[in-house]
Parts: structure tokens; sequence; C-alpha cells
């Protein structure tokens, strides 16, 4: 599993597949947060909008960047195609370390924010439960669920903005709610500590159906 590991960190090291979302990453914090003095929280909120859509498309890149014939002889040479998805997630969470700073970090940069660890812990948990919503999509649109490329990307636009847009059904926008209402880092200790386990749960169901969906196409 540790060769799989670092088969896939220098896939997407030498392809350069984390390019295109880290630029959008980047730019997002600069249009969104740059310069932006009001609460921090709030700031954090537009964040996780920005680690939503990086991770779908990091994590999309990653799994189709094998073609199915290398994809089978993956399988074969780990033997579980559930340990080959678990390896892959985290080698998307592990590039999310490196955004996740800089979502931190930049809006106390660029703007007048007076902030508290618990700001932080706030804004790591917040990103990082994105980053596994974001996963989760990305899982669901890969190659291996959905093998047309051009209806895989409707569909995680779709998820994207269901997310986003519907309350109940994914932890983000109660997220984002929660991040723009104003509240002390305390207030949001526990919903934040519930949301946060719903992303991991949602992960982890996202990582069995992907599964279970790709062994029927096979």
């Amino acid at each position: 599993m540790t060769a799989l590991y670092r088969y896939l960190m220098a896939s997407v090291l030498l392809s350069q597949r984390y390019l295109p979302p880290t630029l959008i990453f980047l730019a997002a914090m600069a249009v969104g947060t740059t310069s932006d003095n009001g609460p921090l929280q709030s700031s954090y909120a537009f964040c996780v909008l920005a680690m939503l859509v990086c991770t779908t498309w990091l994590t999309v890149s990653l799994v189709n960047h094998e073609d199915p014939t290398q994809h089978k002889i993956t399988l074969v040479m780990i033997g579980s195609s559930l340990r080959v998805l678990v390896i892959t997630v985290t080698v998307v969470l592990t590039w999310c370390v490196p955004l996740l700073v800089v979502g931190i970090v930049y809006p106390i940069v660029t703007g007048k924010h007076v902030f508290t660890a618990g700001d932080l812990v706030v804004g790591a948990a917040a990103q990082l439960a994105a980053a596994m919503i974001g996963i989760a999509i990305g899982l669901l649109c890969s190659r291996l669920v959905i093998p047309r490329i051009g209806i895989a990307m409707l569909t995680a636009a779709a998820a994207i903005l269901a997310v986003l847009l519907l309350r109940w059904i994914s932890p983000i926008r109660p997220l984002m709610t929660l991040l723009s209402d104003g509240r002390t880092p305390g207030g949001t200790a526990v919903p934040l500590t519930l949301l946060t386990g719903l992303a991991v749960a949602i992960l982890i169901a996202a990582l069995f159906a992907t599964k279970a969906l790709a062994d029927r196409r096979e």
C-alpha cells in the first residue's frame, strides 16, 4: 500500500494534475478573501466553497489518471479495489494539507482580522469537512462510476450546486451558514463537530458505493 501511495503521489506531481485545481483554489482565495475586513469565520466560509471545488476536481483527475487496462493491472497487484480507493483518498487528503494551510493563513495575512486559536481550529475543521465532501463527489463522478467524461463533469457540477443550495443534502450549506452567523468559536464547536462527523460518514459511504458500482461494471 505504501508503494501505491508513492506511485499515485508521483503521478500527481509529475503529471501536474494538481495544478489546475490548485490554481483555482488560489485564485478563489485572492478574489474572495483579499482585504476582507469582516469576521474571519465569514472568510472561512468562502474557503469552504473553494476547497469543495478543488478537491472534487483533484479526486476525479487522480482516479481517472489510469486507463482501464492500467487500472486492472493495479487491482491485480494490490488485490483489492477498496484499498486502491482508500490510498487514492489518502493522496488527495495529503495534497489538501498545504491548501488547508493557505486557506487558514491567507485571509489573516491579507485582511485586518482579529483572531484566536479557536478561529483557526474552526477554519481548519470546516475546510477539512468540505474536502471530504469534495472527495466523495469526485469518487462518484470518476470514470469508475461514470465512464463518459462529459456526463461526469455535468454530474459533478450539478452535485456541487446541490450541496451548496440544498441545506440538508450535505454538511456544506450548514457549514457555510454556521461560519457566516458570527458566532464565537465556542458557539460553533458542537455543530461543527457534528457536521464534520457527517462529512466523514458521507466519505466512507461514497468509498463503498464507488467500489460496489465499479465492481458491478467490471
